[in-house]
């Protein structure tokens, strides 16, 4: 079992919502998240409150799925990534499961 955990920018979340459908994930879950970047790209341990003028939001999809299928999801986003030559990529990773209830 793995957990996939996929990100992107808001506006494309309808494509990366249709990945996980068109490989046949019958249950995932997307989460609103707001990103924020230190302005000269390091981050600035003194400012633990960075402004939010400069808040990028995003969408987290994630789910629950086998091995085989994570590999061709993760496959499905790069593939998406390389094909649309974007800014903002999509960005995936997956997480090993050991243990669940």
């Amino acid at each position: 079992m793995k957990l996939i955990i996929a990100l992107g920018i808001k506006e494309l979340q309808k494509e990366l919502s249709q990945v996980f459908k068109d490989n046949n994930i019958p249950i995932f879950s997307k989460v609103n998240i707001e990103g924020f970047k230190v302005e000269d790209n390091e981050v600035d341990m003194t400012n633990w409150f960075v402004k939010e003028s400069h808040a990028d939001f995003s969408v987290m999809y994630f789910a629950f799925v086998p091995k085989s299928q994570a590999d061709v999801i993760l496959k499905a986003i790069d593939h998406l990534n390389l094909s649309r030559k974007r800014v903002n990529a999509f960005h995936a990773f997956q997480l090993p499961v050991e243990k669940f209830v």
